[in-house]
């Protein structure tokens, strides 16, 4: 195993040696282009729905791609390679960071690597197509992620899901180890009502903070909640802001999510709210009026 992940490394790098050609020919010799590109930043939490949305957003056959949780490496994408031509080594240092994180997973904060996030969204504005990139807290620092948003002025699709529902659902996932696909009905967990109130009020102060900021930088923003996935008209709404002005390849993406619903049960909220005296809509994660 060992020794497959060196060749595939080396090989890698071969692809990275590569691309200095383009690259050095669009840096040196050729006069820009314009490119009709577009960042949309979905801003969110573990277990609020990025999957579902992302599978909403993703068909590189239609310009749509989506690069999952890409600032700490918990993704790849085909065009992280294209990025080579406009950050070079890119691809190289990426799957170095991509191997790491599989094998010991931690939040990997993506400006402590050698890898500049400026310079990546440079980079991928320079790539024709729509680029879906999911956030969350702890992926990006606070003045690293506000100054990416008052420069690039992302497209920003803001996910909420009810906290309660949410905290369950990332404790489940974390009691399993598994994050997709994996049935979650019959897995019994402990909830600490500290550890939850923590969960929910450091997530609001991070979506709160981050609606300010948006609005200040002037982007535009679309506000969804979680149960919106599963209503057509909204999901096409999602698809709309996403879109470039004129797109109408509409029946190329889907109208409900194509992910699958782990967790069947609420027998743990239900408990849990009982031991409260509290009901499932006291913790319900509204939306922030600007």
């Amino acid at each position: 195993m060992v020794a497959k992940n060196k060749l595939a490394s080396i090989k890698k790098l071969a692809l990275n040696i590569k691309a200095l050609y383009p690259y050095l020919v669009a840096k040196f010799l050729r006069k820009p282009q314009p490119v009709k590109s577009k960042i949309v930043f979905v801003l969110s939490f573990p277990r609020s729905g990025t999957h579902a949305i992302g599978s909403l957003l993703s068909n590189d056959e239609v310009g749509f791609k989506y690069y999952g949780e890409f600032f700490i490496f918990n993704a790849w994408h085909k065009n992280i390679e294209r990025i080579n031509r406009f950050y070079p080594f890119f691809s190289f240092r990426y799957s170095l960071n991509l191997k790491a994180q599989r094998t010991s997973w931690q939040y990997d904060k993506f400006e402590t690597t050698s890898l500049d996030a400026r310079k990546t969204l440079l980079a991928i504005s320079q790539i024709p197509g729509i680029h879906v990139i999911k956030i969350f807290p702890q992926h990006l620092s606070d003045p690293l992620l506000q100054s990416l948003i008052a420069e690039f002025k992302p497209h920003i699709i803001f996910l909420r899901r009810n906290h309660l529902d949410r905290f369950v659902s990332h404790k489940k996932a974390n009691a399993s180890g598994k994050w997709h696909t994996a049935p979650s009905s019959d897995l019994v967990i402990h909830l600490d009502p500290v550890e939850f109130e923590r969960f929910l009020v450091n997530f609001t102060a991070f979506y709160e903070r981050y609606v300010k900021v948006a609005a200040n930088a002037g982007c535009k923003t679309l506000d969804i909640d979680f149960d919106d996935l599963h209503n057509p008209e909204k999901v096409r709404e999602i698809q709309k802001f996403a879109a470039f002005d004129g797109f109408s390849d509409w029946e190329k993406l889907p109208l409900a999510p194509t992910t699958v619903k782990q967790d069947r049960s609420n027998k743990v909220q239900d408990d849990f709210l009982h031991s409260l005296g509290k009901k499932h809509s006291d913790f319900n994660f509204t939306k922030v009026a600007i």
